[in-house]
């Protein structure tokens, strides 16, 4: 289905971004400090691009559809897309701090961002191998297409090319690390 297809590709990107995150995590641990450019063109895509226009595709489009097919799944998936959230707020939240090079604000960040690699690396892994099996085989023909036609609105409402924004992004955070 069309539909999932595409947010399968979505989640390339975002493990892209992990990946970038889990050098900066292994630099960290070594006591080397990444930029804090780095850190805000993470959060940026985190915000603009996971939250704003892919779990906007899944938790308002996609959930809501299958909500009405009384799936269990959606809590829980809705719950893991909120923590992330969470997680990239605590880390913006020290980011100064960081700049700054305190500790604990420094501790901080690794903590968080231990912790939201893995969540989203799990959630991806989750949706990609056992949620949208189950939701391809919920949707009907009709709907996907009518799901479809919400997405292509909703690139349409951003009204930018929010793909190559956000793979010219992951670059520029990859220019950062060594």
């Amino acid at each position: 289905m069309e539909v999932l297809a595409i947010l399968m590709d979505e989640h390339k990107l975002i493990q892209r971004c992990l990946d970038h995150l889990t050098v900066a995590v292994v630099e960290m641990e070594e006591g080397k400090r990444p930029p804090v450019e780095f850190f805000r063109k993470a959060f940026e895509f985190a915000r603009r691009f996971s939250d704003k226009y892919h779990h906007f595709k899944e938790e308002y489009l996609l959930f809501s559809l299958l909500a009405s097919k009384k799936n269990g799944q959606i809590d829980s998936l809705r719950y893991q897309h909120e923590r992330g959230r969470n997680l990239i707020n605590e880390m913006d939240d020290s980011l100064d701090g960081y700049f700054q090079g305190r500790e604990i604000q420094t501790m901080t960040i690794l903590e968080n961002l231990a912790a939201y690699i893995s969540l989203l690396r799990q959630h991806i892994n989750r949706e990609d191998r056992l949620f949208f099996l189950m939701a391809g085989k919920e949707i009907s023909e009709k709907e996907g297409k009518e799901l479809l036609e919400e997405f292509k609105k909703e690139e349409r409402r951003t009204n930018e090319n929010i793909l190559a924004h956000s793979r010219r992004i992951l670059e520029e955070m990859e220019a950062l690390l060594p």
